[in-house]
Protein backbone atom coordinates (compact mmCIF):
# COMPACT_ATOMS: atom_id res chain seq x y z
CA UNK A 1 0.00 0.00 0.00
CA UNK A 2 1.05 3.41 -1.08
CA UNK A 3 0.45 6.74 -0.11
CA UNK A 4 -0.55 9.46 -2.54
CA UNK A 5 2.78 11.45 -2.55
CA UNK A 6 4.45 8.02 -3.39
CA UNK A 7 2.12 6.98 -6.25
CA UNK A 8 2.44 10.30 -7.50
CA UNK A 9 6.33 9.79 -7.66
CA UNK A 10 5.95 6.45 -9.10
CA UNK A 11 3.50 7.21 -12.05
CA UNK A 12 4.76 10.58 -12.08
CA UNK A 13 1.14 11.67 -12.24
CA UNK A 14 0.71 15.30 -10.05
CA UNK A 15 -1.74 14.76 -7.24
CA UNK A 16 -4.33 16.65 -7.80
CA UNK A 17 -4.56 14.58 -10.79
CA UNK A 18 -5.12 11.29 -8.79
CA UNK A 19 -7.07 12.61 -6.49
CA UNK A 20 -9.69 14.10 -9.60
CA UNK A 21 -9.82 11.03 -11.40
CA UNK A 22 -10.53 9.00 -8.34
CA UNK A 23 -13.81 11.73 -7.24
CA UNK A 24 -15.51 12.22 -10.76
CA UNK A 25 -14.53 9.07 -12.34
CA UNK A 26 -14.53 6.32 -9.32
CA UNK A 27 -12.08 4.66 -11.34
CA UNK A 28 -9.74 3.39 -8.21
CA UNK A 29 -11.02 2.77 -4.74
CA UNK A 30 -8.54 3.68 -2.20
CA UNK A 31 -8.37 2.52 1.35
CA UNK A 32 -8.08 5.32 4.14
CA UNK A 33 -5.80 5.17 7.67
CA UNK A 34 -8.11 6.71 10.49
CA UNK A 35 -6.54 9.65 10.13
CA UNK A 36 -8.22 9.94 6.26
CA UNK A 37 -5.23 9.73 4.63
CA UNK A 38 -5.66 7.37 1.66
CA UNK A 39 -3.90 4.16 0.74
CA UNK A 40 -3.50 2.92 -2.61
CA UNK A 41 -2.52 -0.56 -3.36
CA UNK A 42 -0.75 -2.24 -6.34
CA UNK A 43 -4.08 -2.75 -8.37
CA UNK A 44 -5.08 1.19 -8.12
CA UNK A 45 -1.33 1.70 -9.12
CA UNK A 46 -1.86 -0.69 -12.15
CA UNK A 47 -5.19 1.42 -13.13
CA UNK A 48 -3.65 4.30 -13.26
CA UNK A 49 -0.53 3.66 -15.09
CA UNK A 50 -2.72 2.03 -17.69
CA UNK A 51 -4.79 5.42 -18.14
CA UNK A 52 -1.55 7.27 -18.20
CA UNK A 53 -0.56 5.06 -20.71
CA UNK A 54 -3.74 4.41 -22.60
CA UNK A 55 -3.70 8.56 -22.72
CA UNK A 56 0.27 8.97 -24.22
CA UNK A 57 -0.02 6.12 -26.60
CA UNK A 58 -3.37 6.34 -28.30
CA UNK A 59 -3.46 10.39 -27.38
CA UNK A 60 -7.20 9.76 -26.06
CA UNK A 61 -8.69 12.28 -23.47
CA UNK A 62 -9.25 10.92 -19.77
CA UNK A 63 -13.18 10.25 -20.34
CA UNK A 64 -12.54 8.24 -23.71
CA UNK A 65 -9.96 6.21 -21.62
CA UNK A 66 -12.01 5.77 -18.35
CA UNK A 67 -14.63 4.27 -21.31
CA UNK A 68 -11.83 1.97 -22.51
CA UNK A 69 -10.99 0.81 -19.21
CA UNK A 70 -14.49 -0.39 -18.06
CA UNK A 71 -14.73 -2.34 -21.73
CA UNK A 72 -12.00 -3.86 -20.65
CA UNK A 73 -12.88 -5.16 -17.34
CA UNK A 74 -16.05 -6.45 -18.53
CA UNK A 75 -14.04 -9.00 -20.73
CA UNK A 76 -11.77 -9.83 -18.00
CA UNK A 77 -11.34 -13.41 -16.05
CA UNK A 78 -13.55 -13.03 -12.82
CA UNK A 79 -11.59 -13.87 -9.82
CA UNK A 80 -11.62 -17.66 -9.32
CA UNK A 81 -14.45 -18.95 -7.04
CA UNK A 82 -10.99 -21.15 -5.21
CA UNK A 83 -9.79 -17.92 -3.94
CA UNK A 84 -12.91 -15.89 -2.71
CA UNK A 85 -13.48 -15.64 0.73
CA UNK A 86 -10.78 -15.13 3.67
CA UNK A 87 -10.40 -19.33 3.69
CA UNK A 88 -9.31 -19.23 -0.22
CA UNK A 89 -7.10 -16.70 0.09
CA UNK A 90 -6.04 -18.55 3.15
CA UNK A 91 -5.25 -21.55 0.90
CA UNK A 92 -3.85 -19.98 -1.37
CA UNK A 93 -1.28 -17.91 0.03
CA UNK A 94 -0.33 -20.92 1.83
CA UNK A 95 -0.07 -23.24 -0.66
CA UNK A 96 2.64 -20.68 -2.48
CA UNK A 97 4.38 -19.38 0.75
CA UNK A 98 5.51 -23.96 0.99
CA UNK A 99 6.01 -24.37 -2.58
CA UNK A 100 8.42 -20.99 -1.40
CA UNK A 101 7.05 -19.57 -4.78
CA UNK A 102 7.90 -15.61 -4.03
CA UNK A 103 6.07 -14.30 -7.26
CA UNK A 104 2.65 -16.58 -7.00
CA UNK A 105 2.74 -15.24 -2.54
CA UNK A 106 3.36 -11.38 -3.63
CA UNK A 107 0.37 -12.33 -6.63
CA UNK A 108 -2.08 -13.12 -3.82
CA UNK A 109 -0.85 -10.92 -1.56
CA UNK A 110 -1.66 -8.19 -4.05
CA UNK A 111 -4.58 -9.80 -4.87
CA UNK A 112 -6.25 -9.54 -1.20
CA UNK A 113 -5.01 -6.17 -0.52
CA UNK A 114 -7.29 -5.37 -3.99
CA UNK A 115 -10.59 -7.11 -2.31
CA UNK A 116 -9.90 -6.39 1.40
CA UNK A 117 -8.72 -3.77 3.81
CA UNK A 118 -5.21 -3.60 4.76
CA UNK A 119 -5.61 -4.85 8.34
CA UNK A 120 -8.06 -6.84 7.44
CA UNK A 121 -5.46 -9.09 5.40
CA UNK A 122 -3.05 -8.77 8.58
CA UNK A 123 -5.95 -9.99 11.08
CA UNK A 124 -7.37 -12.51 9.09
CA UNK A 125 -5.38 -13.51 6.12
CA UNK A 126 -1.94 -13.50 7.37
CA UNK A 127 -2.44 -14.19 11.16
CA UNK A 128 -4.19 -17.66 9.99
CA UNK A 129 -1.28 -18.08 7.42
CA UNK A 130 1.26 -17.68 9.53
CA UNK A 131 -0.65 -19.95 12.47
CA UNK A 132 -1.11 -22.62 9.77
CA UNK A 133 2.75 -22.56 8.81
CA UNK A 134 3.71 -23.06 12.57
CA UNK A 135 1.31 -25.61 13.09
CA UNK A 136 2.88 -27.49 9.98
CA UNK A 137 5.97 -26.86 10.96
CA UNK A 138 5.40 -28.37 14.73
CA UNK A 139 3.98 -31.63 13.42
CA UNK A 140 7.00 -31.44 11.05
CA UNK A 141 5.08 -31.74 8.03
CA UNK A 142 7.14 -28.73 6.19
CA UNK A 143 10.78 -27.49 7.10
CA UNK A 144 12.68 -25.35 9.02
CA UNK A 145 13.34 -23.21 5.39
CA UNK A 146 9.56 -23.77 4.40
CA UNK A 147 8.76 -21.69 7.91
CA UNK A 148 11.44 -19.50 7.43
CA UNK A 149 10.41 -18.29 3.82
CA UNK A 150 6.80 -18.02 4.58
CA UNK A 151 7.40 -15.91 7.97
CA UNK A 152 10.59 -13.59 5.97
CA UNK A 153 7.83 -13.14 2.98
CA UNK A 154 4.81 -12.04 5.36
CA UNK A 155 6.90 -9.86 7.48
CA UNK A 156 8.51 -7.94 4.16
CA UNK A 157 5.34 -7.25 3.31
CA UNK A 158 3.54 -6.31 6.58
CA UNK A 159 6.59 -3.69 7.32
CA UNK A 160 6.31 -1.50 4.32
CA UNK A 161 3.26 -0.18 6.38
CA UNK A 162 5.23 1.40 9.27
CA UNK A 163 7.03 3.41 6.62
CA UNK A 164 4.38 5.07 4.71
CA UNK A 165 1.66 5.09 7.16
CA UNK A 166 1.36 8.47 8.50
CA UNK A 167 1.59 10.18 11.75
CA UNK A 168 0.10 12.39 14.14
CA UNK A 169 1.92 14.44 16.09
CA UNK A 170 -0.25 15.12 18.42
CA UNK A 171 -0.13 11.40 20.01
CA UNK A 172 1.98 9.76 22.09
CA UNK A 173 5.06 7.90 20.38
CA UNK A 174 5.76 4.47 20.99
CA UNK A 175 8.78 1.78 21.10
CA UNK A 176 7.85 -1.80 20.30
CA UNK A 177 10.44 -4.61 20.57
CA UNK A 178 11.12 -8.03 21.83
CA UNK A 179 13.88 -8.87 24.22
CA UNK A 180 17.37 -10.44 23.68
CA UNK A 181 16.67 -14.23 22.77
CA UNK A 182 12.95 -13.83 21.22
CA UNK A 183 13.18 -13.89 17.83
CA UNK A 184 8.73 -14.12 16.86
CA UNK A 185 7.77 -11.07 16.24
CA UNK A 186 4.78 -10.71 13.77
CA UNK A 187 2.37 -10.44 17.01
CA UNK A 188 4.34 -6.89 17.88
CA UNK A 189 4.32 -6.18 14.47
CA UNK A 190 0.89 -6.66 13.94
CA UNK A 191 -0.06 -4.45 16.83
CA UNK A 192 2.53 -1.70 15.75
CA UNK A 193 0.73 -1.60 12.38
CA UNK A 194 -2.43 -1.09 14.59
CA UNK A 195 -1.30 1.78 16.35
CA UNK A 196 0.68 3.45 13.23
CA UNK A 197 -3.20 2.86 11.46
CA UNK A 198 -4.41 4.96 14.57
CA UNK A 199 -1.76 7.71 13.69
CA UNK A 200 1.00 6.76 16.29
CA UNK A 201 4.52 6.81 15.25
CA UNK A 202 5.76 3.71 16.27
CA UNK A 203 9.60 3.30 16.76
CA UNK A 204 9.93 -0.14 15.87
CA UNK A 205 13.26 -2.63 17.22
CA UNK A 206 11.83 -5.50 15.95
CA UNK A 207 13.08 -8.96 17.71
CA UNK A 208 15.99 -9.93 20.03
CA UNK A 209 16.68 -6.10 21.26
CA UNK A 210 19.27 -5.92 24.59
CA UNK A 211 17.38 -4.17 27.15
CA UNK A 212 20.52 -2.18 28.10
CA UNK A 213 20.38 1.45 26.89
CA UNK A 214 16.81 1.78 26.29
CA UNK A 215 15.87 3.96 28.76
CA UNK A 216 17.89 6.65 27.18
CA UNK A 217 16.79 5.70 24.19
CA UNK A 218 12.96 6.57 25.53
CA UNK A 219 14.26 9.53 27.23
CA UNK A 220 15.44 11.08 24.41
CA UNK A 221 12.78 10.01 21.97
CA UNK A 222 10.26 10.87 24.51
CA UNK A 223 8.61 7.65 24.34
CA UNK A 224 5.36 7.11 26.47
CA UNK A 225 4.17 3.58 25.20
CA UNK A 226 6.22 0.16 25.35
CA UNK A 227 5.08 -2.51 23.52
CA UNK A 228 6.58 -5.86 24.55
CA UNK A 229 6.32 -9.38 23.24
CA UNK A 230 7.15 -12.67 24.40
CA UNK A 231 6.27 -16.24 23.64
CA UNK A 232 9.92 -17.84 24.40
CA UNK A 233 10.07 -17.75 28.93
CA UNK A 234 13.58 -17.61 28.92
CA UNK A 235 14.04 -13.59 28.51
CA UNK A 236 10.97 -13.54 31.57
CA UNK A 237 12.87 -13.13 34.76
CA UNK A 238 14.97 -10.17 33.00
CA UNK A 239 12.33 -8.55 31.14
CA UNK A 240 10.06 -8.49 34.46
CA UNK A 241 12.76 -6.61 36.32
CA UNK A 242 13.46 -4.28 33.56
CA UNK A 243 9.83 -3.38 33.73
CA UNK A 244 9.35 -3.01 37.13
CA UNK A 245 12.42 -0.59 37.50
CA UNK A 246 12.00 1.24 34.69
CA UNK A 247 7.91 2.34 35.97
CA UNK A 248 9.38 3.21 38.82
CA UNK A 249 12.05 5.84 37.20
CA UNK A 250 9.54 6.52 34.26
CA UNK A 251 6.41 6.77 35.85
CA UNK A 252 4.79 8.14 33.14
CA UNK A 253 5.14 5.14 30.79
CA UNK A 254 2.50 2.66 29.31
CA UNK A 255 3.70 -0.78 29.08
CA UNK A 256 1.37 -3.42 26.74
CA UNK A 257 2.27 -7.00 27.45
CA UNK A 258 1.70 -10.01 24.75
CA UNK A 259 2.95 -13.45 24.14
CA UNK A 260 2.25 -16.59 25.57
CA UNK A 261 5.35 -16.27 28.02
CA UNK A 262 3.86 -13.74 30.24
CA UNK A 263 0.39 -13.71 29.97
CA UNK A 264 -0.22 -14.58 33.67
CA UNK A 265 2.44 -12.26 34.59
CA UNK A 266 2.41 -10.33 37.87
CA UNK A 267 3.34 -7.45 35.87
CA UNK A 268 -0.06 -6.89 35.50
CA UNK A 269 -1.00 -6.17 38.99
CA UNK A 270 0.38 -2.48 38.11
CA UNK A 271 -2.21 0.21 36.39
CA UNK A 272 0.78 1.12 34.21
CA UNK A 273 1.03 -2.65 32.51
CA UNK A 274 -1.36 -3.68 30.42
CA UNK A 275 -2.06 -7.28 28.89
CA UNK A 276 -2.63 -7.42 25.39
CA UNK A 277 -4.53 -10.75 25.25
CA UNK A 278 -6.89 -9.80 27.65
CA UNK A 279 -8.47 -6.70 26.00
CA UNK A 280 -9.60 -5.58 23.18
CA UNK A 281 -7.10 -3.29 21.01
CA UNK A 282 -9.70 -0.97 20.02
CA UNK A 283 -10.99 -0.67 23.71
CA UNK A 284 -6.98 -0.13 24.78
CA UNK A 285 -6.62 2.32 22.66
CA UNK A 286 -9.09 4.68 23.54
CA UNK A 287 -8.54 4.00 27.24
CA UNK A 288 -5.00 4.88 27.37
CA UNK A 289 -3.80 6.42 24.24
CA UNK A 290 -6.82 8.66 22.47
Amino acid sequence: MYNIKKVSEILDIPTVTIRAWETRYQVITPTRTDGGHRLYSNKDIETLQWLKKKMEQDHVKIGEAIRLLHETKKTAPSIPESINGYDGVIDQLYQALIDVNADQANRVTDLAFTLYDFEDVFQHIFVHVLYKVGDEWEKGHITTAQEHFASQLIIQRCTQFLRILPTDPSLPRALAFCPENEHHHIGLLLFSLFLRKKGVDVIYLGPNTPLDGLNDLIKMKEVSIIAISLTNPEPYRSLEKWVKETTQQLPHLKFVLGGKAIKESELFQSPSVSNLQRVEWNDWFNLHVK
